[in-house]
């Protein structure tokens, strides 16, 4: 029983205690989170009234001081120029552009003029594309390895030097100068402006603003001697003196240790936790640059190669076909791709090469190579074993257009592939098991397509070089392969030779025409 009244008492001395604490506290302001920020922001208070730079702001009435004023009309006043000159500059990327040229060694700005699309054109036209692309490779390779770390060190050194003068230069010191007098010009430096106090509570974004601009020029490992040689070497002149801008990174510096803007914030604020954080820091721009060059180089060269491509093949068509582009096929075309293309799926890749294959075997082999067949292969008399190639040859070319037309047909709505793409292509966007197969049916199609151009370029090209034989062996004073060459003159409307020599021509052209695509 006495533990237990011992134990009573002791509850209520400490009930009672709290009590007297608690009222305490609520009178003097000794506890709780709001009292500890008022003794912080006392304490901070106390600190910049004894910091060199105290004059910029009173924490009794929270108010900026025409001497920050004047430190903001001092530096803007010198830095105008340069603030002008980069407000005007159109494109900023063109300093990349100047300070990695600034850094280059004369080989490099003379292959640089190589790298030019209408230089690379010109090259074109004088020499095979093949060769040009070669060339060039060696040229990047060439301009690629004169970057030596040292030279990527100094130039990324140096844009950011510049990236950091720019910003502290362009940072909007009329805003703060303005709040402070009203009536102040921009860049009219002939009256000063009445800077007397303010409610610095009008500034506060902006001292913020300045501090993360202001302090990264303090950076002890940028070597600001090179940007302003740079400047004097690529504008002809300073955009500002390089003393006064050691002096400014000085004043900065100072200020900064004393650590008098990040106590004006938190006073300002009224929040002693607030702070400013500078973390500059610039993309690099050499490895963008040489990206971009071999990006264009390659780009320009694959436009070439595409041009002369089309243009060879409109060429070739129009050799063969009297048009440059014949038509024959219904389904397997190129604008079946619109739909595949805008799921980005697979394309049919042969559309334009299977149509000329149809085309010709329509309109020479069904008729020229019969016509030859019927009289050469059939009438002609020569050792069976030497026909034998080309009459299979023949024979496969016909069964070939044959397969190209089921073919054609199985990508109409109602042939089987064609309606399975039709079926499954609403669904690709939520099924990628659909996206699947409709690949498969193209990656197929254009397997099956190969197939048939280069079955049938194989089977031209053993009719070409039976019909080259042939054109020699009656070129001959006896011939060895036909023996009858007279009396097969007289099956054909033109001179035999003639004949064949122009069916040779043409299966000539339609190999090249197919080349340009297998």
């Amino acid at each position: 029983m006495s533990n237990k009244k011992s134990e009573s008492k002791e509850v209520k001395t400490e009930e009672k205690l709290g009590f007297f604490q608690n009222l305490f506290s609520s009178l003097f302001g000794g506890g709780g989170p709001d009292a500890e920020k008022k003794r912080k922001l006392k304490s901070i208070s106390k600190t910049f009234s004894k910091c060199k730079y105290h004059s910029y702001f009173k924490p009794g009435n929270s108010e900026a001081t025409g001497s920050f004023g004047k430190l903001m009309y001092d530096i803007y006043k010198v830095i105008s120029q340069a603030q002008v000159y980069f407000k005007n500059i159109q494109n900023p990327n063109i300093f990349k552009a100047q300070i990695i040229n600034y850094n280059l060694t004369e080989q490099q700005l003379n292959l640089l003029e190589h790298f030019d699309e209408q230089k690379i054109i010109e090259m074109a036209h004088k020499l095979p594309v093949e060769k040009v692309h070669t060339q060039l490779e060696e040229e990047l390779q060439v301009f690629n390895n004169s970057f030596d770390s040292e030279k990527l060190a100094r130039t990324e050194n140096l844009f950011k030097a510049l990236s950091l003068f720019k910003d502290f230069c362009c940072f909007d010191y009329y805003v703060i100068i303005k709040k402070y007098d009203a009536s102040f010009q921009e860049y009219n430096f002939t009256n000063t402006p009445r800077l007397e106090k303010i409610n610095a509570e009008y500034i506060l974004d902006d001292l913020k603003d300045f501090v993360s601009i202001s302090y990264a020029i303090t950076d002890e490992s940028v070597v600001w001697t090179d940007l302003f040689e740079f400047f004097k070497q690529t504008q002809g002149k300073e955009l500002l003196a390089l003393g006064t801008w050691k002096k400014i990174i000085a004043k900065i510096r100072s200020i900064q240790t004393s650590h008098a803007f990040d106590m004006m914030i938190q006073l300002i604020a009224q929040d002693p936790t607030q702070s400013v954080k500078t973390n500059f820091q610039t993309e690099p721009i050499l490895e963008p640059y040489i990206d971009k060059i071999q990006n264009d180089v390659y780009t320009t060269l694959d436009k070439i190669e595409t041009q002369q491509k089309e243009s060879k093949t409109n060429n070739l068509c129009m050799q063969i076909f009297g048009s440059e582009a014949p038509q024959s096929l219904n389904y397997f075309v190129p604008g079946f791709n619109a739909v595949l293309e805008k799921k980005d799926l697979e394309l049919l890749e042969y559309t334009e090469p299977l149509n000329y294959l149809k085309c010709f075997i329509l309109e020479f082999v069904k008729k020229e190579v019969r016509e030859f067949y019927d009289v050469v292969v059939i009438r002609g008399q020569w050792d069976a074993t030497l026909s034998a190639p080309t009459s299979n040859a023949y024979q496969d070319l016909l069964k070939t257009s044959d397969l190209i037309s089921i073919f054609d047909e199985d990508f109409s709505e109602e042939g089987a592939s064609g309606m399975k793409i039709k079926t499954l292509l609403p669904k690709t966007a939520h099924d990628s098991g659909a996206e699947s197969i409709i690949n498969r049916v193209v990656s197929d199609a254009n397997e099956q397509a190969r197939g048939y151009l280069v079955n049938s370029t194989q089977n031209l090209i053993t009719i070409g070089k039976t019909i080259k034989q042939l054109v020699e062996d009656l070129l001959q004073p006896k011939p060895t392969i036909v023996m009858n060459w007279k009396e097969l003159d007289k099956y054909v409307e033109a001179p035999i030779k003639e004949f064949m020599v122009g069916m040779y021509k043409k299966i000539y052209l339609f190999v090249q025409l197919m080349q340009q695509y297998l």
